[in-house]
């Protein structure tokens, strides 16, 4: 018997009762009994339809899906958990794993390019097996240009580059911005010979990622037989990139080639680059001390030697420059001791506004080496003149400092006489001498060596200025 919708089961016995007292015994009897069999609940709450089956073999059907069901999305979470695992690209690939994983996921294209690289590094693979997987890779997921890189892999390892080649311009047509697309293109490109169009591949990969420069810039020197023009021409113009071709050609013995890459770079961009450092010391330990010195004061300040303007053989003799921070190799090196401080005195000078102030603190046995001094270039076997101005205020010393020039740090060529003591206005003071045949480099400092083990303290202050070098006709 069908009830209405939102028909009480009261209602359903009402009706029963109303069909006896019309004398159908008969329907009564059909009605009760379908009511036994059944015992269907029915209910309205909140306009829903509650249905509550006690039939066994409804039971057991309900059970039955309920544990396939769940049996179903057990196997489902496995098979998920197993392509996980499968396509991490953290976990080495396991080629067991990935064919009994792919296929259950025949169509993931991540499952098919992981099993045809691993498949790859197999001895005994089967490049058409493993080109069927890549090109699978491709179809299913056609716009991820990493298929397609695959997909050139495989089709050099089987020795169609021509193939290969396509491939990578349809990965760089889908990641036109992605330096390692371009960086397989340019390497496929020399390996087919194709020299002019791998540099503009490379450069193009070496612009995105400037790490991937000094590979390149090797490489395209051993196959073009060092030749300079292709790695000029792959080299990106920004003042980074540009020092680091000018170090390789550096390294290369192609020290005229990498003076003028570097001499070509900005040098408000040089400044600020630690890499300028870097190529000015090479050249220096490669005893291009001439080259290195006229490129820094050029970095440092702009200016260059001209035909009849030679630069000065110390630079900032009178200080008047601010000295760099970052390039240092032939400004004046000043520092502090235990015994001195010096410093630059806006106040004071010879000439000019500025000048070089020194003040002893007084401590026993006053030792003033290396704190003030700067590297000067010049030519061996060549006299020379130095001069400088000196002034004193109340100096009390055993003995004052002298100018000191040496041949590195330590084997001493000349020394002025000492600085006198007490307050004195400006003095000149003056040495000549000789650079040694071997040297292309000295260095004039400021010192004030103790003769004994024990002397008395020097206290008062000392400013100099005007350091000139000059040098000597014969």
């Amino acid at each position: 018997m069908r009830l209405p919708f939102g028909v009480h089961p009261l209602a359903a016995i009402g009706l029963s009762d109303k069909l006896a007292a019309y004398g159908a015994r008969v329907h009564r009897s059909i009605v009760l009994d379908k009511l036994a069999a059944c015992r269907t609940v029915y209910s309205v709450e909140e306009m829903g339809i509650e249905v509550r089956v006690h039939s066994l073999f409804a039971r057991a059907a309900v059970i039955v899906t309920t544990l396939v069901l769940c049996a179903t999305l057990t196997i489902a979470a496995l098979i998920n958990a197993a392509a996980g695992v499968a396509t991490d690209e953290r976990v080495a690939a396991n080629h067991e794993l990935l064919a009994a994983t792919i296929a259950y996921l025949p169509n993931s294209a991540t499952l098919n390019a992981r099993l045809a690289e691993a498949e790859l590094g197999e001895d005994d693979r089967d490049i058409s097996n493993i080109e069927t997987l890549a090109r699978r890779a491709v179809n299913v997921s056609p716009w991820d240009y990493r298929q397609r890189l695959l997909l050139a892999t495989v089709y050099e390892a089987g020795g169609d580059r021509a193939a290969a080649e396509q491939s990578l311009l349809q990965a760089l047509s889908l990641a036109p911005n992605y330096p390692e697309v371009h960086w397989r293109l340019a390497n496929l490109l020399l390996r087919e010979g194709k020299l002019a169009k791998s540099v503009v591949e490379f450069k193009a990969a070496a612009s995105s990622n400037p790490r991937l420069l000094p590979g390149t810039l090797d490489l395209l020197w051993r196959v073009s037989a060092a030749n300079l023009a292709p790695v000029k021409a792959v080299t990106p113009s920004d003042p980074k990139s540009q020092v680091l071709l000018a170090e390789f050609l550096l390294k290369q013995s192609r020290v005229p080639d990498a003076i003028t890459v570097f001499g070509g770079i900005d040098r408000k961009a040089l400044v600020s680059l630690p890499e300028s450092t870097a190529f000015i010391d090479s050249l220096v330990s490669q005893n291009y001390v001439d080259e290195a010195r006229g490129l820094w004061i050029g970095v440092v300040s702009g200016a260059y030697a001209q035909p009849g303007h030679p630069l000065p053989l110390i630079w900032n003799g009178s200080f008047e420059s601010d000295s760099s921070k970052s390039l240092v190799q032939f400004d004046w090196a000043i520092a502090r001791n235990e015994y001195a401080v010096p410093g630059i005195d806006d106040s004071t000078a010879h000439t000019g506004s500025r000048s070089l102030r020194i003040d002893f603190t007084g401590l026993d046995t006053t030792r003033l080496d290396g704190q003030i001094k700067q590297s000067v270039v010049l030519r061996p076997g060549a006299r020379y003149r130095l001069e400088f101005y000196a002034r004193t205020e109340r100096l009390e010393t055993p003995e004052g400092p002298r100018g000191v020039v040496s041949e590195g740090s330590s084997m001493e060529i000349v020394r002025s006489d000492p600085i006198p003591g007490g307050t004195a206005g400006w003095r000149s003071m003056a040495i000549d001498f000789t650079a040694p045949a071997t040297a292309r480099a000295v260095v004039i400092a400021i010192k004030r060596v103790p003769r004994f083990s024990y002397d008395n303290p020097t206290s008062g202050t000392i400013w100099l200025d005007d350091f000139v070098l000059t040098e000597q006709a014969k």
